[in-house]
């Protein structure tokens, strides 16, 4: 009945904004390629793979013995943080107004979370967050999609195929699976790996992992700052695998997205410092006492010049209105000193708001930094896709600062 409610309300959606006919049309075409891909892709499988070992990754985690308990403290921390954050999201600058796909997203997915945090209920975020990664407001984050994928006629044979391709991906770059850790926390869902539960996303992530570790490499201290960070997942990689070379791990959402993450890293990193929005500055410099911080999108115009080794986005900038990743894109060029990596995809959305404008995206191939400030280092097809993904051309990019220290006034017309 939830998922009746949930395809009614997208369509009613998609009609209003003018997207209702691409839409249909993607979605028709994933629901023919997708089965016959998986079918295809499972029987080319080893024998081994097709034994992974799905059943147990997918059943309900939360009254094993080492599942992880809700600190309400955190929560208070979090509910704080939501409640500062978006008493001054509106006076953000008008490039951070939340529009197109996103706006879309809340308004369908997060109401549940949404009515929890204005009533500051912490014992039913409590519970919520405890279900973490099967609850609808993670859709499209990390967790949900999977959840329901997995219920589905093929659900088993799309998670071993889409989950072999991602670790072999891993095993390309030299790095051995049964070194990715993943904490107990939420009701993760994927395969079960050395009694751990990967997901076909922590695969992913272990991946962008390795590669961010290796370009900050020659870097002690390196700061880091992921702009559409959703679950908090590619974060907690990336820390876990670099240790003391990173000093600082910065994650920047949405305010909804923020509390996932928020709640995620408090409760996977119980060692390390994390401070959510209204606890102190927005700030990277060395002499701010936290690893770890979660702060408002509109929150990153804060950062100082040259103060970041490198920016990371996923997924997100061409989902965006125009006008916002163009002025992610400009604080980039203002505050990076070493490297700026991404991936997005190409095509292109438009949506009519309930104001009657346009809301029109940047696609990822647009988004290019300051030609006088950065040289592109790749640009190539994306190494990951899932099987609904074949309709989106997607590349991924590297770019890198020539000189850190150089400033323009302008930056270049998209």
């Amino acid at each position: 009945m939830l998922r009746v409610k949930y395809f009614y309300t997208k369509i009613t959606r998609a009609w209003a904004s003018g997207t209702f006919r691409e839409r249909s049309i993607r979605f028709l075409v994933t629901c023919v390629r997708r089965p016959i891909e998986v079918s295809i892709g499972y029987l080319r499988l080893s024998k081994a793979d097709r034994n992974l070992n799905v059943n147990d990754g997918f059943t309900d985690h939360r009254q094993e013995k080492d599942h992880h308990r809700s600190n309400h403290d955190h929560i208070r921390r979090i509910i704080a943080a939501y409640k500062k954050s978006k008493q001054l999201q509106g006076q953000a600058a008008l490039p951070f107004e939340i529009r197109g796909l996103w706006a879309e997203w809340i308004s369908v997915n997060y109401n549940k979370l949404v009515v929890a945090l204005e009533a500051e209920d912490v014992n039913e975020l409590a519970s919520m967050l405890e279900n973490l990664f099967r609850e609808q407001f993670t859709v499209d984050t990390g967790g949900y999609d999977n959840y329901i994928q997995y219920r589905s006629i093929f659900g088993s044979l799309y998670i071993k195929y889409v989950w072999s391709k991602y670790r072999d991906l891993l095993l390309v770059l030299g790095f051995d699976p049964n070194r990715i850790c993943f904490p107990n926390v939420g009701n993760q869902t994927g395969v079960v790996l050395n009694g751990k539960v990967i997901s076909i996303e922590t695969m992913r992530h272990a991946y962008h992992a390795v590669e961010m570790c290796e370009l900050l490499r020659d870097i002690p201290k390196a700061i880091c700052v992921e702009i559409g960070c959703g679950i908090g997942g590619q974060a907690y990689q990336t820390v876990q695998m670099g240790g003391e070379q990173i000093s600082k791990y910065v994650l920047f959402d949405i305010p909804e997205v923020a509390v996932l993450s928020s709640y995620f890293l408090l409760s996977a990193f119980p060692n390390k410092r994390v401070r959510l929005f209204g606890e102190g500055s927005v700030s990277v410099s060395s002499s701010d006492e936290y690893d770890i911080a979660v702060f408002p999108h509109y929150a990153i115009s804060q950062l100082s010049d040259s103060s970041v080794d490198l920016f990371y986005n996923a997924n997100s900038f061409s989902e965006m209105d125009g006008a916002t990743s163009r002025e992610y894109l400009s604080i980039i060029e203002r505050t990076c000193r070493k490297y700026f990596l991404h991936d997005n995809h190409d095509a292109i959305f438009k949506f009519e708001d309930a104001d009657g404008s346009t809301s029109t995206n940047v696609i990822g191939s647009n988004l290019i930094p300051n030609p006088v400030l950065f040289k592109r280092i790749f640009k190539r097809l994306r190494v990951h896709g899932l099987p609904e993904d074949r309709s989106l051309v997607q590349y991924e990019y590297l770019y890198k600062k020539m000189n850190p220290t150089l400033k323009v006034n302008k930056t270049k017309e998209l």
